[in-house]
């Protein structure tokens, strides 16, 4: 199985070398963590090593897309002039995605190996009243990326901060893998976190890592080190067993 390069520094490392081509994973945590921006490194290091990519936006305008990634040093209108990157917006007043012909038809046209959905709201407005028929649909997208060959990456929020009170949702376990973001209070700020709980197929690396988000390079995971909140915590756990 041919491995891609995620684009973040320092997972492609968690992975023993990248993910493995036409896996669909789930991006997942609070507001504030990096999901967009994770998003936007995953298509830009497709387009930087010449694989098209596909980004759908349910919540920004493409022009807040590009601004988010021209702020981190990541612009993407020089790929969209090549025919390396495609942004499209289906807004969730729609109430119904822009029949999925829109992004197959995207993927055959401009060869896409790589689809970013960010997020999976867009299913969620659309079917308020049917758990059950929000799954299906979200389901049903996953399988027709699959299909076409393509790397899918999606993205949902989760409230929560401490990691160790994740709750799974069943839509969680609707992709190959899942990637928890998150927050943790740090003394008087917060620690970004990165967990992998799967990744179906590969063999990777199961330990929480912090991140850091900076201009020029985006997200880059830490793996050398150990998040100083949980150290915090682990010995406040200890002191207080004994």
């Amino acid at each position: 199985m041919r491995k891609i390069k995620t684009g973040i520094p320092g997972l492609d490392e968690i992975f023993k070398g990248g993910i493995n081509s036409g896996t669909s994973f789930l991006l997942t945590g609070p507001p504030g963590t990096g999901k967009t921006i994770f998003a936007i490194q995953f298509i830009h290091a497709g387009a930087m090593l010449g694989e098209a990519g596909l980004y759908i936006t349910s919540e920004e305008e493409p022009t807040d897309i590009r601004e988010i990634a021209s702020s981190i040093g990541l612009g993407l209108e020089k790929f969209e002039k090549k025919g390396l990157v495609s942004i499209i917006r289906q807004s969730i007043s729609d109430k119904k995605l822009v029949s999925i012909a829109t992004p197959l038809r995207l993927i055959k046209e401009n060869k896409i190996k790589r689809v970013a959905l960010d997020s999976l709201t867009l299913f969620e407005y659309m079917h308020v009243a049917g758990e059950m028929d929000y799954r299906k649909e979200v389901l049903d997208f996953v399988i027709r990326m699959k299909e076409t060959k393509v790397t899918l990456l999606t993205t949902s929020e989760k409230s929560i901060i401490d990691i160790d009170q994740f709750h799974y949702d069943p839509e969680d376990f609707l992709f190959d893998g899942l990637i928890i973001l998150t927050k943790v209070r740090k003394s008087s700020t917060f620690e970004r976190c990165l967990n992998v709980v799967k990744m179906r197929g590969q063999e990777h690396l199961i330990d929480i890592y912090p991140f850091s988000i900076s201009k020029g390079s985006g997200i880059e995971v830490h793996t050398k080190q150990l998040p100083f909140s949980l150290i915090d915590k682990d010995a406040k756990e200890e002191r207080f067993t004994k």
